[in-house]
């Protein structure tokens, strides 16, 4: 594409590291015409492969690739987690010099959050501690029928202008490499993991809940694990949930020989300068295999007692939070039926005037909502805790982008799944409620598992 950074940019920064004697890190933003997130997601697979990301939002209206780590943060155990990404981002942020304050450009983190920092890690987490977040040297912002190339290149006292030709020189390498086919790879095994102590423990909720009146909800989840003769493919996987998973995030976050990803319906928090809003997605039931079928079980779970009931807790939960760092906050009238391939939900935004909230902050008090940890929280927690014979991980977490100025959003890692070399761990869970018989639960979440499978290859267990 034969960019060539500004020489008084490069420059500016320069005066800028002497005067602070400090690293300055130098954020490019250029159009780019001919730019595609995801092609440049796939043409960066032999330069990059297992430091890249690749973010799509529900509306398709966005599309972040990341390939390289310019600054890389994982959260240690003990940190303050959402303080500590806050934190290195406004340190990050005094140190840059940029030509543009576009949204979803320059300085940006991506990454992801822990479902439970008080669980410890299982070894398949660890490399991912309490939060992983990095700035990549090469963004690709896709929006707005425009495409965006910020380049981050962190500048030492010894450096001229020769480094910035040099990576300048890789980005045109990376635009002009055609993009290879990813070996074909089968799924050879699949594995239902611990169905009957899930099944056990589902029972021990449902009386827990009915011996304790101020206790509403506690959602448990479970996990399966599917075997691969090769390598899963980072740009196969985005290219099946791009197909197949309509009204959903895409998310993609390689750490070296791990990837996380998956195709979630549900917003966590939008944040631009003014504004912020947050989705309320819960209560579920499958799609119909005819559009009447598929009609009369959207009214079914419209007008069903325990689905409302727990899409309620979400919306108070919600409401209530965003009423703490908003004004002006607006509710959708009513819940309406957001459809996916495999399943559908119960949905309603909250919105409102921002203010002088800072992101994080509202990330923090919203995770977890009712629709994944339960209601009231801390104590939907601890039966987690107590019941739940496995670790979630980033499952259900926050996963998404902050930029430099306080902008992003971020999403609920549900729908997603986990890939170790040739190995990848599936998540699903559902919320128990005082009435809920366990074997349609445990049905419930066999549902929650297609979408991953479908992406994977493995077997989908279709209604027949």
């Amino acid at each position: 594409m034969g960019l060539t950074l500004p020489i008084e940019l490069f420059e500016q920064a320069k005066r800028k590291q002497i005067s602070q004697q400090d690293d300055v890190l130098l954020s490019w933003v250029s159009e780019i015409p001919d730019g595609e997130a995801k092609r440049i997601f796939d043409q960066g697979n032999n330069f990059f492969k297992g430091e890249r990301f690749f973010w799509q939002n529900k509306e398709r209206t966005l599309r972040l690739a990341g390939l390289g780590v310019m600054d890389q943060l994982r959260v240690e155990r003990g940190q303050e987690r959402f303080l500590a990404l806050h934190t290195r981002k406004e340190q990050v942020l005094r140190k840059t010099v940029t030509n543009s304050e576009e949204i979803a450009c320059g300085a940006v983190y991506f990454g992801g959050f822990r479902f439970d920092d008080q669980h410890d890690a299982t070894p398949e987490w660890e490399k991912f501690g309490e939060g992983f977040f990095y700035l990549p040297l090469f963004l690709v912002t896709e929006k707005e029928n425009r495409c965006y190339l910020s380049v981050n290149l962190w500048l030492k006292e010894a450096d001229d202008y020769a480094k910035v030709e040099t990576v300048m020189a890789q980005w045109d390498n990376i635009a002009v490499s055609p993009v290879g086919r990813d070996p074909e790879v089968t799924c050879i095994f699949e594995e239902r993991l611990a169905e009957e102590a899930w099944l056990e423990a589902a029972t021990d909720v449902v009386s827990l809940l009915q011996e304790t009146p101020d206790m509403q909800k506690v959602v448990l989840a479970r996990r399966m694990r599917l075997g691969f003769d090769g390598f899963l493919s980072s740009s196969v996987i985005i290219a099946n949930m791009e197909e197949q998973q309509r009204n959903s995030y895409c998310f993609v976050l390689e750490n070296g020989t791990s990837t996380f990803f998956g195709a979630t319906p549900e917003r966590l928090l939008l944040a631009d300068e003014s504004h912020l809003e947050s989705a309320c997605v819960a209560g579920s039931i499958a799609r119909g295999v005819s559009a009447s079928e598929d009609a009369m079980l959207g009214e079914t779970l419209l007008s069903d007692a325990k689905n409302l009931a727990e899409h309620h807790f979400v919306v108070e939960m919600i409401k209530e939070t965003m009423a703490r760092f908003c004004e002006d906050v607006q509710v959708s009238a009513s819940p309406v039926l957001l459809k996916n391939r495999d399943i559908q939900h119960l949905y309603m935004t909250v919105s409102g005037r921002r203010g002088e909230a800072k992101l994080l902050d509202v990330l923090r008090a919203l995770h977890p909502t009712p629709a994944l940890g339960g209601w009231p929280q801390a104590e939907a927690m601890a039966v987690i805790r107590l019941k739940e014979a496995m670790d979630r991980g980033f499952y259900g977490a926050p996963i998404g982008w902050i930029d430099p100025l306080d902008r992003g959003e971020f999403a609920v890692a549900i729908r997603s799944a986990l890939t170790v070399d040739t190995n990848a761990l599936l998540y699903a869970g559902c919320g128990i409620v005082a009435d809920s018989v366990p074997t349609e639960e445990l049905a419930e979440t066999a549902i929650k598992f297609q979408p991953m499978l479908r992406v994977l290859g493995g077997k989908v267990h279709e209604r027949s």
